[in-house]
């Protein structure tokens, strides 16, 4: 028997070796994700929260690691609907990919604000004592004088 009289599997069965369908289009997917994880993170740091509830819950029970992994199990599971729905249907899987990313993309947009507005406006430092004295700033043998 040659291989070519072997029935070849039509394109929508399921195999762990076939290619992806849109290998561009999920690392920009993953990129804006990746993007997005960072922004928060920083956003986090300097005092801003979360406004996704699921994720800020997610924050609070299981911290940054947890909403990390919350935010690439999303990713995967986008993936996979875009594989099983281009199967079927290559056009409308690739939309999906293309909205997903869109969507994503939302996020990055708006933290990318916050921070340049964080950058441009910073917020006011605490008032420093003028006695170096009192300050809890640690100093070289007691200051410049001493």
């Amino acid at each position: 028997m040659t291989r070519s009289s072997e029935s070849q599997p039509d394109d929508s069965s399921f195999s762990w070796t076939k290619a992806v369908l849109y290998p561009n289009l999920y690392l920009w997917l993953i990129f804006v994700s990746a993007l997005d994880v960072v922004l928060t993170r920083v956003i986090l740091f300097f005092g801003g929260t979360e406004v996704n509830p699921i994720a800020d819950w997610i924050l609070g029970e299981f911290g940054q690691m947890g909403m990390s992994l919350f935010k690439f199990i999303i990713v995967a599971f986008v993936v996979v609907c875009c594989e099983i729905v281009g199967r079927q249907k290559w056009m409308v899987g690739r939309n999906l990919a293309r909205v997903s990313i869109i969507i994503s993309m939302m996020p990055v947009v708006w933290s990318s604000f916050i921070i340049l507005s964080l950058i441009m406006n910073p917020p006011p430092l605490p008032d420093l004592p003028d006695d170096p004295s009192l300050s809890r700033i640690p100093t070289v043998n007691g200051g410049i004088d001493g």
